[in-house]
C-alpha cells in the first residue's frame, strides 16, 4: 500500500500551532484520482525547461475535522503541499471568501463541493484523503488569505531546471588510484 506522511503545522485562530503527522493514502487532483507518490513537501523541485505550475489548495482528513492548506501542482503531476494549514472548521461561515492568490475559493471550486464529491459532509471526509483543487494560470506561488481573520498562509515552489549545472567548470573531477600503492595517495573529493 502506498502512502505519504503529510506533516502540516496547523495554525489555530489565536496563533497556536499543532503539528500532527497525517497519513495520506488517496490523492485526488481536480476530482480525478492520482498516485499518492506524487505528493511532496520539498519546495525545491528539479523540472524540465517547459514545466508549468498551478496554484492550488488542498483539503485533507484529520481527526477533529478537515484541514485546508496551500499547494502547487506541477505540470508533471507532482503536488507540492505546504507545511502550514488551517482547520477548515475555523473558517466556517466564510470559507468561500478565503482567497487563493486573490481569487475567492467559491470561484475556484468550493471546499464543500470537493468534500461532498469524496463522500464527506461538513468538515469531515474519509480518512487518508487529500483533495486538491487547482486554479487557472501558471504560478509557483500559492497564497491562502483569510480576509475575515486577517491572516494568510504562503507557499512557494522554487523550480530548478534539470539542465542547469551549479558547479559549471568548477565541478571537481574525481581521481582514483587502481591497485596497491607504495605511498599514501591524496584524495581529492
Amino acid at each position: 500500500m502506498s502512502f505519504f506522511l503529510l506533516k502540516p503545522h496547523v495554525v489555530g485562530p489565536e496563533g497556536n500551532v499543532t503539528s500532527p503527522d497525517v497519513i495520506v493514502d488517496h490523492l485526488f487532483i481536480d476530482g480525478e484520482p492520482a498516485p499518492v507518490d506524487r505528493i511532496s513537501h520539498e519546495a525545491w523541485q528539479q523540472v524540465r525547461p517547459a514545466e508549468t505550475a498551478r496554484a492550488a489548495y488542498g483539503i485533507m482528513a484529520l481527526g477533529g475535522g478537515a484541514l485546508i492548506l496551500p499547494a502547487v501542482v506541477l505540470g508533471s503531476g507532482t503536488v507540492v503541499a505546504a507545511r502550514a494549514a488551517w482547520r477548515l472548521g475555523n473558517l466556517d461561515g466564510h470559507v468561500n471568501s478565503v482567497q487563493l492568490n486573490g481569487t475567492p475559493l467559491g470561484e475556484i471550486g468550493s471546499p464543500e463541493r470537493l468534500i461532498s464529491a469524496a463522500g464527506g459532509a461538513g468538515d469531515t471526509l474519509p480518512r487518508g484523503y487529500l483533495l486538491v483543487q487547482t486554479s487557472a494560470g501558471n504560478c509557483v506561488d500559492a497564497d491562502l488569505a483569510d480576509p475575515v481573520r486577517g491572516r494568510s498562509l504562503r507557499h512557494r515552489v522554487v523550480p530548478e531546471p534539470m539542465d542547469r549545472d551549479r558547479w559549471g567548470a568548477d565541478r571537481p573531477q574525481p581521481r582514483y588510484s587502481v591497485g596497491p600503492t607504495q605511498r599514501e595517495v591524496p584524495h581529492f573529493i
